[in-house]
């Protein structure tokens, strides 16, 4: 089937479309900025570097044993992976030793043409995590990394939480950056005193905790990627069924 200069076919593109039309919250506006080619093409340049490398290397890591803390749980081995948004590919290699099958998905469609690229035996497609292209229990583990801090609106992020529950039959691994850090408190300080025009959004830990146990998770860990908490607001937390 031919394909356009993105390297989409015209199915999947009528697909991209469909799941658009039929999102029933709006994307929040700075999640658009990954539409741009430009953007697509440079992202990996922030991993770039021996700088971008340790923080690569940091995320893999607590992403390792984020996923080692779900198999405990369950008492089986994942098969399955969706990793979404997944952008350019980031961890798309992480899991080679793990002989899993591993989804990459996204709404951006130039940050995927540049994942296939890269990665051209890799599984990729357009989705929208509002209404994931997958049936109920369809996958084994879903990761959502760099996507939650983008979403101001808490109910969103409740709404993208179930549609994540939905498809995963044992869990899933969720990127938050919360707001009990120094880092955080230095721009609440700067937006005070008028040296930052917007206040963060940062969710406090209750918070984050509030919005898993109301999409009907329950959290298995609290992984702080880096090894110094009060200094980075990220965490990873490992996440299964309330009723699990």
């Amino acid at each position: 089937m031919p394909r356009d200069a993105r390297g989409l076919t015209a199915y999947e593109r009528s697909h991209i479309r469909l799941l658009c039309s039929e999102m029933a919250d709006p994307r929040p506006t700075k999640l658009e900025v990954y539409r741009s080619e430009s953007v697509a093409r440079d992202y990996d340049q922030r991993w770039a570097g021996s700088i971008g490398a340790k923080r690569d290397a940091r995320k893999a890591k607590a992403l390792r044993r984020a996923l080692t803390c779900l198999e405990e749980h369950s008492g089986e081995r994942a098969s399955s992976l969706l990793d979404i948004p997944c952008g350019t590919g980031r961890f798309s290699q992480l899991w080679d030793d793990r002989e899993m099958h591993v989804f990459g998905a996204d709404l951006a469609l130039p940050m995927l043409h540049e994942a296939q690229n890269k990665y051209p035996d890799s599984t990729y497609l357009a989705a929208d995590m509002a209404k994931l292209p997958f049936a109920d229990n369809s996958v084994d583990v879903a990761i959502c990394v760099r996507f939650m801090h983008l979403v101001r609106d808490p109910e969103l992020r409740v709404c993208f939480l179930r549609e994540l529950q939905r498809v995963s039959r044992l869990g899933a691994i969720l990127d938050y950056r919360h707001g009990y850090t120094l880092r955080v408190w230095g721009r609440h300080l700067r937006y005070r005193v008028g040296m930052r025009a917007g206040k963060p959004a940062n969710p406090s830990p209750r918070q984050v905790r509030a919005e898993i146990d109301q999409a009907g998770w329950k959290r298995l860990d609290w992984i702080a990627v880096h090894r110094a908490p009060l200094l980075s607001d990220k965490v990873l937390i490992p996440v299964v069924r309330a009723d699990s």
